[in-house]
């Protein structure tokens, strides 16, 4: 026999341990979190849509209407 049961899970066993690993950092790392109602929510101290429309009404970039107009929309 070419693969015995050993010989089968001596090799592939590590492997896919090192692929889930992997997955598993990268994953970790890179990704969002995600609160009840599906908005998504930067890590890393990024800002999010809502604090960023904030921001721009109050620089006076965008007027009451805008402003309430894009807040519904990103609340839906």
């Amino acid at each position: 026999m070419m693969f015995g049961g050993g010989m089968l899970l001596g090799w592939l066993l590590p492997v896919i341990l090192l692929v889930l690993g992997g997955a598993w950092l990268f994953n970790n790392g890179t990704s969002v979190s995600r609160s009840r109602d599906n908005d998504f929510y930067p890590r890393n101290g990024e800002k999010t849509p809502e604090e960023i429309l904030r921001e721009r009404y109050a620089k006076g970039e965008i007027t009451q209407t805008e402003f309430k107009e894009m807040s519904e929309t990103l609340h839906r």
